[in-house]
């Protein structure tokens, strides 16, 4: 949008089918229009929300395979004249240029997206991970700073998906993609690396501040867990130093992360231990 009144009409929207634009964008036809007070079809309101006289107008749909997606239109001459029928060609043929154009850039960012993006849970996926990583790996060494790494697992994520079903898995990772986006930073990154599994770059970050991170992802999933219909746990690895050796600083977390399911599966077969003594005491009673 160009013109006097831009800053009073930009971001206001107009209902479909009202107005030229709007029968334009509604029947895919270019229109010419010299004396928009003798057109039915002309809505006043915008002229009367920016104090503005409309007098003529050619207009024409910006249109891909008889999909109308955008309008371009023209509002009075600078001379005070009406439009002619060379400018109306001129603007149909600027307008299919442009919608070429536009739907490249269309297919282009979505093809980007699905390049780096996970599609069910929509954050990063494993290749922009690595990206990512590697990007931080130099800064971090640029500027002799720590890099943090948390890498989240879900516990016994097969035995959700066989008792509950696959859906309730993916809700599940969406759950916890939403948890973990809560807990972070903008200038983190929420990846996911596969499966159940997902990976959280924190640069700048050292073994503290990365262990206050984990902390509150745990808090945050408790309080999840209290109205979740299907609750779930997680368990998280954490490693923080300066990266020379990225398969170094992933393969720590990554131990981290299995010295903690060790640590919760210990735990288990000791409380088991306890409730079968309690059980045969109570049977040679």
């Amino acid at each position: 949008m160009v013109g006097s009144a831009v800053d009073t009409l930009k971001g206001r929207c107009i209902p479909a089918g009202r107005g030229i634009a709007g029968w334009i964008a509604e029947h895919g036809q270019a229109v010419i229009i010299e004396d928009v007070t003798r057109d039915s079809r002309f809505d006043p309101t915008m002229d009367q929300i920016s104090n503005f006289t409309t007098e003529s107008i050619i207009g024409v749909p910006l249109k891909t395979k008889n999909k109308v997606f955008g309008v371009i239109e023209l509002i009075n001459k600078l001379n005070g004249s009406t439009f002619t029928a060379l400018e109306f060609k001129t603007l149909l043929t600027i307008a299919d240029f442009a919608a070429i154009a536009i739907e490249k850039a269309y297919y282009f960012k979505a093809l980007k997206r699905i390049a780096t993006v996970d599609p069910l849970t929509g954050v990063l996926n494993r290749r922009s991970m690595i990206r990512i990583l590697e990007h931080e790996k130099e800064r971090s060494i640029r500027h002799k700073t720590m890099l943090s790494l948390l890498v989240i697992d879900i516990d016994k994520f097969k035995a959700i998906n066989d008792d509950s079903g696959h859906l309730a898995g993916d809700d599940v990772l969406k759950a916890l993609t939403s948890l973990l986006l809560a807990c972070v930073r903008k200038v983190d990154s929420v990846c996911r690396y596969g499966g159940d599994e997902f990976v959280v770059i924190l640069p700048e970050t050292g073994k503290e501040a990365a262990e206050e991170v984990r902390q509150r992802i745990m808090s945050r999933l408790s309080d999840y867990n209290r109205e979740a219909s299907l609750p779930f746990t997680v368990s998280i690895g954490a490693y923080a130093s300066a990266p020379d050796n990225l398969d170094d600083l992933f393969a720590k977390a990554d131990m981290d992360l299995y010295r903690e399911k060790i640590e919760k599966d210990t735990a288990y077969i000791d409380n088991l231990s306890e409730h079968l003594e309690d059980f045969f005491d109570e049977e040679n009673i």
